[in-house]
C-alpha cells in the first residue's frame, strides 16, 4: 500500500508502464468534468472507475482484495474512510471470483488509512481494503478508482 499526493506521483511511475498514465488522469480531471461510470485510459487494462455514492457504515462496507489488478484511490469530493487489514487477520468470505478480479473477506476491524485531501492511496494485488466507509455522519462523495492490470 502507497499513501501520497500528487506532488511525489512522479516517484511511482517505475512500478507499472501505466502508473503514470492513471496519476496524471486522476490530477488532472476537473471536478466541473467527473462523470460518474468507467473510463478505458488505455484499452480495458487500464481504466478508471468514476463513482458518486454516498459512503456507508463500517458493518455495510465490504473488505475486499484483487488479484489482477492494482487500484489506484482519489476522493476528489466528501469525506470517507479506507481501511486495510492484514491478510492472517481475515476469513474468506466469498472466494475469488475470475470474472470480477475480487475476493471478499470478514474478520478483523483492520487499521484506518490517513489520506489527506488531495492524496490517493495504492492497493497492490492481494492487499485486503475496505472504501466507502463513512467517518462519522454519511458524506456523498466523486471519487476515482484507477484500475492497472497486472500479469
Amino acid at each position: 500500500m502507497v499513501i501520497d499526493t500528487f506532488e511525489n506521483a512522479a516517484r511511482y511511475y517505475m512500478l507499472h508502464p501505466a502508473m503514470e498514465i492513471v496519476l496524471d488522469y486522476l490530477e488532472n480531471l476537473d471536478s466541473s468534468e467527473f462523470e460518474a461510470g468507467r473510463v478505458e485510459l488505455s484499452g480495458s487494462d487500464v481504466f478508471v472507475n468514476a463513482m458518486e455514492q454516498t459512503t456507508v457504515s463500517e458493518d455495510e462496507a465490504v473488505w475486499e482484495s484483487h488479484e489482477k489488478h492494482i487500484d489506484i484511490h482519489y476522493l476528489m469530493e466528501g469525506h470517507e474512510m479506507i481501511k486495510y487489514a492484514e491478510e492472517y487477520k481475515m476469513e474468506v468470505e466469498v472466494p475469488y471470483d475470475e470474472e470480477k478480479d475480487c475476493t471478499l473477506f470478514t474478520g478483523d476491524s483492520g487499521m484506518k488509512v490517513n489520506h489527506p485531501k488531495g492524496a490517493f492511496v495504492i492497493f497492490f494485488p492481494e492487499e485486503i481494503h475496505k472504501a466507502m466507509v463513512t467517518d462519522g455522519i454519511p458524506s456523498k462523495v466523486k471519487k476515482l478508482v484507477g484500475k492497472i492490470k497486472v500479469d
